[in-house]
């Protein structure tokens, strides 16, 4: 889940100038292995480290093996030591990041040296997404994706200055149910068409029985799976948890979405679970800006307080407020710069300090026009302008991702859930409206986050779960960072609570903000892992969360 995490490291991840890639050969995006068997090419190395790439062949439908295959695409980096102790398999989120590109050869650097070198690096695309066959799309390009979505909330956001508590922003709101009605059933009828055949079978049920595959494939028939998940790679996980607890090696779930909610409850219902620790990442964020005082925070001056820089962005996003629409598209309305803060919220470590100069670089076009009509017209010609078009602002969040990542997104998401009775687009409204009592700041965004298209979705999986409560074989390392502005600790509380008994899971905190345990760098955590993966030792019921080892606000260079 959590996308928008992934759009902030690529970002980050860029301007790699040691990324080599490897073309591969033409027969690999055609064949897979129907003897279970994998065969590996080099595919590109990064500082010297050598990835490998392979595909494997599974059954559609695991229930029936007539129905066809589908071909997983893999990446692999081997350990670093002779000690090898097999494979961990990883998942990145989303869902539909692919586990074979950039980013996640990056990833898995990190994983190596977090995990202590013994492991091989195992990931892949996971059904329907990049490279892995059959793929899903709901568009033919870019192009036609922008065009279906222009105009649409999801892609302008919501315009509020009220947190959709005056009468006049709710009539604005509500005035599009039934063209964003149209748009979703639009939206379905273009899935079906291209996708249609596949939908049933890339649900997580699916995509986890594929872990066990391709786990047999290079570990052995019925060697232990060792995982771990990051975000939909922690509901994945559980999946994995829940069908094979006989066969788990080491299983860390991290940065944790409670999967019985995932699978039983309507999805839109999930949004307002993402903003409950939304608010407090928001003030740390502020805090850590007044701390660093103006030399390291933009926003700062000698005399600010967390309150004071959260009621100047307050004031900003009112300013900008554009209930009609009468800026120009590209111009930072409230709505973006919500979503801006949002999106930056999850990844701190770079990006704070480029979310407080996009700020203050607003706060000043704004002060530059005091008392006039701020217009595209009178934009263009400030010195500030650059400041919106800057590689260092986002882009909107419909143009970070490939045209069909939402297709992935979807396909999973809607596939899993329950059957809808009785959901409507007016219910993903007031869930919205709901949510503003959590978030004056981020309640009222039209959401990526979530299976909106959901109750128009007329596919589910083949397999779905719903039992999630099983004896592992080892026990399970949960991580969660103390304030992750998109899965709160509550859900790991809720894991231990509800799915294991005592001894069977063990939780790792770590102090701070960000989303996942990687997004800000902790040698305790690191610690703790390493734990884990060698001897299946868990963290103490009573261990204090881990410090945080970085400057989230670093003096500059």
């Amino acid at each position: 889940m959590l996308l928008f995490s992934f759009a902030l490291c690529l970002f980050q991840h860029l301007s790699l100038g040691a990324a080599i890639s490897l073309p591969l050969s033409q027969s690999f995006f055609h064949a897979g292995s129907t003897n279970n068997t994998i065969s590996w090419e080099k595919c590109g190395e990064i500082s010297g480290r050598v990835f490998e790439c392979g595909r494997l062949s599974v059954p559609l439908d695991y229930g029936n093996p007539l129905v066809g295959e589908a071909s997983l695409s893999i990446l692999r980096l081997l350990a670093d030591k002779d000690t090898r102790r097999g494979s961990l398999f990883t998942n990145p989120g989303g869902p539909g990041v692919s586990g074979t590109g950039d980013y996640q050869r990056e990833r898995s650097l990190d994983m190596m040296e977090e995990s202590g070198g013994e492991y091989d690096i195992v990931s892949w695309d996971i059904r329907g997404v990049n490279d892995t066959t059959p793929q899903v799309s709901c568009f033919d390009s870019q192009e036609s994706a922008d065009d279906f979505w222009a105009g649409s909330l999801w892609y302008k956001g919501v315009e509020t200055n009220s947190s959709l508590r005056s009468s006049f922003d709710q009539h604005q709101f509500y005035s599009h149910v039934d063209a964003e009605d149209t748009r979703l059933r639009a939206l379905w009828k273009r899935c079906e068409e291209r996708s249609g055949n596949f939908l049933p079978f890339v649900g997580t049920a699916a995509n986890a029985r594929d872990v066990a595959r391709m786990s047999d494939a290079i570990d052995g028939s019925g060697s232990e799976i060792n995982y771990w998940g990051f975000s939909y790679g922690s509901v994945l996980g559980q999946y994995i948890i829940a069908l094979f607890p006989e066969r788990l090696g080491r299983v860390i779930i991290d940065g944790v979405v409670y999967a019985p909610i995932w699978g039983a409850e309507p999805a839109v219902d999930m949004y307002n679970q993402l903003l409950t620790d939304t608010d407090s990442a928001y003030h740390g964020f502020a805090a850590l800006c007044a701390q660093a005082g103006p030399d390291r925070c933009a926003l700062a001056s000698n005399n600010s307080t967390a309150d004071s820089i959260l009621e100047d962005i307050r004031v900003l996003i009112q300013t900008l407020y554009d209930p009609y629409g009468d800026l120009d598209e590209s111009l930072a309305r409230s709505s973006s710069i919500r979503l801006n803060i949002f999106m930056r919220l999850q990844v701190p470590r770079g990006t704070w300090p480029a979310l407080a100069r996009f700020l203050k670089s607003q706060q000043d076009l704004v002060n530059a026009h005091d008392g006039e009509e701020i217009t595209l017209a009178s934009l263009a010609v400030s010195e500030a302008y650059d400041a919106l078009h800057n590689k260092e602002t986002l882009e909107r969040h419909t143009r970070v991702w490939p045209y069909d990542f939402y297709s992935n997104y979807w396909s999973i998401i809607c596939s899993d859930g329950p059957d809808y009775d009785g959901t409507s687009t007016r219910d993903m409204f007031d869930t919205i409206v709901e949510a503003c009592k959590l978030s004056d700041t981020f309640g009222p965004m039209w959401p990526t986050e979530g299976g909106w298209p959901c109750h128009h979705w007329k596919t589910r999986a083949v397999e779905r779960v719903t039992h999630f409560s099983v004896k592992p074989k080892h026990p399970v390392l949960i991580l969660s960072n103390e304030y992750d502005s998109v899965t709160s600790i509550a859900n790991a509380y809720k894991i231990l609570e509800n799915t294991f008994a005592k001894g069977d899971a063990g939780l790792g905190i770590r102090e701070g903000y960000g989303h996942c345990s990687y997004s800000t760098k902790s040698s305790c955590l690191t610690h703790v892992i390493q734990n884990y993966v060698r001897n299946w030792t868990l963290p103490e019921d009573t261990m204090k969360p881990c410090p945080v080892n970085e400057d989230l606000f670093p003096q500059a260079d």
